[in-house]
Formats: C-alpha cells, sequence, structure tokens
C-alpha cells in the first residue's frame, strides 16, 4: 500500500508546476483515504474507520480546493483543513477524556505564531484571525495524539501520533512556505507536501494496528 502511495505522491511532484497538477494531487489524497479503508479492513476496524473517515475526506477536500485557481481558494482550503482538525479531536475524544495538559502545545503554538508576525519577513496579510484559529486547533489535535499514546502506548496510538506530529508540522512549513520572504519557496513547497502527505498516511494506516 505504501509503495502504490509513494509512486503516486513522487507523480504529483513530477506535475508540480504542471496544469494537471490537481488531478495528480487529488489522486494522492485520495490513496490515503483508500489506505484508511483499507487498513480497516483488513483489522476489522471498520467501527473505528466510521469514526475518522469523515477527518480524512475533509482532508482530501481541502487539498483539492488548495489546488484549484478559484478566488480565496487559500481560505477555502483552509476552512476546510479546519472542519477536519476539529473533527479529528473529535475522533481522538472517544478513546480519552479531556485533560488540561493537553492545552500546553495549542497555547504554546500561539505565542510562536504571535512571535513570528513580528518578524520583518513575515506577513500573514489579511489571514492572521484564520491562521491563529486553525493554529490552535491542528496543535490540539497533535497534542490529543500524544497524550493519547502515552496513555495507551499502543501501534495504533503510535502511528497516529507520528502522523499529527507530521501533519504539524506540515502546516508550520507551509506558514513560511506562504508568508515568509525567502528564495527557497520551492523547496519549502515540497517539504510540506512530504510531511503533509507522510502525516495522513501514517493516520491512515494507524487502523491497521
Amino acid at each position: 500500500m505504501f509503495i502504490i502511495y509513494s509512486i503516486c505522491f513522487w507523480m504529483m511532484i513530477y506535475f508540480i508546476n504542471h496544469k494537471h497538477f490537481i488531478y495528480f494531487k487529488t489522486l494522492t489524497s485520495l490513496g490515503f483515504v483508500v489506505t484508511a479503508i483499507y487498513s480497516a479492513y483488513l483489522s476489522n476496524s471498520m467501527h473505528i474507520l466510521i469514526i475518522l473517515l469523515p477527518g480524512l475526506i475533509g482532508c482530501m477536500m481541502g487539498d483539492i480546493l488548495l489546488a484549484t485557481k478559484i478566488k480565496n481558494q487559500f481560505l477555502y482550503g483552509l476552512t476546510a483543513f479546519l472542519l477536519s482538525n476539529i473533527y479529528f479531536i473529535y475522533y481522538l475524544y472517544h478513546f480519552q477524556s479531556f485533560y488540561i495538559q493537553e492545552l500546553f502545545i495549542p497555547i504554546l503554538s500561539m505565542i510562536i505564531l504571535i512571535s513570528l508576525n513580528y518578524r520583518s519577513h513575515m506577513n500573514y496579510k489579511k489571514y492572521q484571525t484564520p491562521i491563529m484559529i486553525y493554529t490552535f486547533v491542528i496543535a490540539w489535535a497533535m497534542s490529543k495524539s500524544i497524550m493519547c499514546y502515552l496513555s495507551f502506548q499502543n501501534t495504533m496510538f503510535l502511528y497516529t501520533m507520528i502522523g499529527f506530529i507530521f501533519y504539524y508540522l506540515s502546516d508550520l512549513i507551509l506558514l513560511f512556505h506562504r508568508f515568509y520572504e525567502t528564495p527557497h519557496h520551492s523547496k519549502l513547497r515540497i517539504l510540506n507536501l512530504l510531511t503533509y502527505y507522510l502525516g495522513l498516511f501514517f493516520i491512515a494506516y494507524s487502523l491497521m494496528g
């Protein structure tokens, strides 16, 4: 499964500046949805898949929106991912209740985000408020996945935690790619896609555990 997923990913990277990029990105995003379904089928975890699947589909929709040329595509994509991440938190709360400690990383992420905005080459433009809300939520999802792994320490939550860490890192890289003045935008874009698709693969594959 990972080999097929990797082939789709590198095909997407090959066509990254091509007009048909959106089709290869959609195919790769469909890959983590199929991975989740296939993993759940093999491990007899269809009841867990039903809870996780809407979040993965939401991410796929966000991927498609970000690859379009429509007006305000970044804001639409950000909204799709925000809703998906809220659903991921809801998914994780099926396994563990709320602990006040899980808010440490989201709060720290907000402090870092605000601090970065004072750098001369960083400019969030009109997206400062949506970015802050989104950052808090994705950091919360990552934090909750870490809490779940520390509590249960099994393969499922190990993969889930790894997935959300990669996912969080991809958004941090995306922040610099879109809003920081740097000559390395093309490299940051590839690194963003690599960490993102690794993260979503691990989240999907966690159902195998």
